[in-house]
């Protein structure tokens, strides 16, 4: 895992930090302008509101629709002729480019990382089509999965921070609840994390788990105080069904369609993070909109 931390420029607004937004981009499975199964449309929608109010973005993952695990294992066995992987490369850095200039160009600069999912290319210079897409887009690349850090000051002394942990998922429960049921389990073995986020599964829900914590000053008794921690499934602008879809000359939806699984969510949350003081302590207030 890749553990960042960052600094944002947010402004003070009557001794208050102006909010900040991060908003989850992933599981788009861009196939192709011919393949009609990622919602642009909505995807171009949500960037553009993001980015009047300032948003930060996040990368979930599968990003383009090329190779699943077991296809880059069958490719890799196949070995190919250099010019044969040459060809595959092109194709596969073809949708990236679609990708980035068809959606994605205007959020350059504004993410914070980006994890890999399942869906992407190994490249034969040894890189990925999500690395790729990160060097396009200014955006570090987390791997497997990252904690970002998100640090607030105001002058020397006050500072408030945030963590933000991500993974693209994992598992294909069918129902809406699966990515929060799973994330409460693994969230119970981690300490000091904020927020955890999720995709893979195009469910878009929030729950908010509530912790409690404890504080010792010289000379007091202590004092107890509730924390509370969100857990995200952030959703995606993958088509599950798609009217007149075709593999070749044959009538026939892709896997979701085939396999009868739930329509997918289309769309992914913003969190809203209210850095604000109570007396000496500092800690952030978050927010979530789906």
């Amino acid at each position: 895992m890749e553990l960042i931390q960052v600094e944002p420029k947010r402004r003070i607004v009557q001794h208050k930090w102006e909010e900040m937004r991060v908003m989850f981009i992933g599981d788009i499975q861009w196939a192709g302008k011919k393949a009609h199964g990622s919602a642009l449309g909505k995807l171009k929608e949500n960037i553009a509101e993001g980015l009047e109010r300032g948003a930060y973005f996040v990368g979930m993952g599968d990003m383009i629709d090329f190779m699943s695990p077991s296809n880059r294992q069958r490719l890799r066995a196949a070995a190919l002729y250099d010019t044969a992987e040459d060809v595959i490369d092109e194709k596969a850095m073809e949708l990236v480019y679609e990708l980035y200039e068809l959606a994605l160009k205007s959020t350059k600069g504004r993410w914070l990382g980006m994890v890999e999912g399942h869906h992407f290319s190994q490249l034969k210079t040894g890189d990925t089509t999500d690395m790729r897409l990160c060097t396009m887009l200014k955006a570090p690349f987390l791997g497997t999965c990252g904690l970002l850090h998100l640090v607030f000051t105001r002058g020397a002394r006050a500072k408030t921070g945030v963590n933000l942990w991500v993974h693209h998922g994992h598992g294909n429960g069918q129902t809406s609840y699966y990515p929060l049921a799973r994330l409460e389990r693994f969230a119970a073995d981690q300490e000091g994390v904020d927020v955890f986020a999720i995709g893979h599964t195009t469910k878009l829900g929030v729950i908010r788990k509530n912790r409690m914590g404890y504080v010792w000053k010289a000379g007091s008794r202590g004092k107890a105080y509730h924390r509370t921690v969100y857990l995200i499934g952030t959703g995606g602008y993958s088509r599950a069904y798609v009217e007149g879809s075709k593999q070749g000359q044959v009538p026939r939806g892709g896997y979701a369609e085939q396999q009868m699984l739930s329509p997918a969510v289309i769309g992914s949350p913003t969190l809203i993070i209210r850095p604000v003081r109570d007396q000496d302590e500092q800690y952030p207030v978050l927010k979530v909109e789906a």
